[in-house]
Formats: structure tokens, sequence, C-alpha cells
């Protein structure tokens, strides 16, 4: 009797119906689309060969980069996206990595 109720949940997963994503899911999903939106832009605005387009390009991508910036804070509050903050080691060496 579990296996056919296992088997109905894969199936309403199959088509569709009855999916539900975590709160998690929708705002990773959210953030890794918002990140290759901004991939996108960037490109249009190296190849934009008007000056203008080059300009509504470049506004676009700081609204996009704000979008994600909101997303990216929405996680943390939710402890979705944990980020540890480097030591003044760690500082130290990259700094000394990147400037000889």
């Amino acid at each position: 009797m579990a296996q056919a109720g296992q088997q109905n949940q894969q199936q309403q997963g199959l088509n569709g119906q009855g999916s539900q994503f975590a709160d998690q899911d929708i705002l990773q999903l959210a953030l890794n689309e918002s990140k290759h939106l901004a991939e996108s832009i960037n490109s249009y605005i190296l190849e934009a060969a008007n000056e203008q387009l080059r300009k509504d390009y470049m506004n676009v991508l700081g609204d996009v980069y704000s979008q994600q910036k909101q997303i990216f804070d929405v996680m943390q509050q939710k402890g979705f996206y944990n980020v540890e903050n480097a030591t003044a080691q760690q500082i130290n060496k990259a700094q000394s990595k990147f400037s000889s």
C-alpha cells in the first residue's frame, strides 16, 4: 500500500501536479537566473555598437545587480546562503597574490 502511495506522488511530480518547491529552491533558482541574466547583459554591453544602447544596457544591468542583492539578502536572512567572513590572514594572502 505504501508503494502505491509513493508511485502516486511520483506521478503527480512528473506531470506537474502536486509538486511543491521550498522557499530555498525558489530563491536559489531566482538568484541563478539573475546571475545568468547579468552575464548576458554584460555581453550585450560589450558588443553594443550604439552608445545609447550601451548606456541603456548598463542601466538595466545595475537594476539586475540590485535585484541580485535583494535575493541574496533574503537568502541570508532565512539562513539559506551562509557566507564565511575572511580572516585578516586570508585577505592579506589574496592581496599579495594580486599585487605582485
